[in-house]
């Protein structure tokens, strides 16, 4: 934030001499708007103009990006929410072809393996 406070005081720095710099006045038509101010005046205010255009379009395209990211997101909660319920079904079909041994799908089992002495052990298998 407080690189945006100085650029903002360096750019009305750099305007104010501009302005001062530019003092020859003009008169500027537009449609039916006529006026007559100093040339860095003018010219100031015109760039304020755009600085502030330009900062209203980008808040649009920012929340038009925000709006398709945020579809993005509630796709991709329901695509983990269904895996889960997937995830869940499959532990819950495994769990009552293995006899009903595991109560819960999230209870990890145990299960002996032999290692290369041929001895046995027990590890935990999630």
């Amino acid at each position: 934030m407080k690189s945006y406070t100085l650029a903002i005081a360096i750019s009305m720095l750099l305007s104010a001499v501009y302005a001062f710099q530019n003092g020859s006045s003009v008169t500027v038509r537009f449609l039916f708007f006529e006026r007559s101010l100093p040339q860095g005046i003018w010219e100031v205010l015109l760039f304020s103009f755009g600085v502030m255009l330009m900062w209203v379009f980008s808040l649009v395209a920012m929340l038009e990006i925000r709006g398709k990211l945020k579809g993005r997101i509630k796709d991709l909660e329901d695509k983990v929410r269904g895996l889960e319920e997937e995830k869940r079904s499959l532990l819950e079909a495994v769990g009552r072809s293995s006899g009903g041994h595991r109560s819960s799908p999230e209870e990890p089992c145990e299960a002996s393996f032999g290692n290369e002495d041929g001895e046995e052990g027990k590890t935990e298998i999630e």
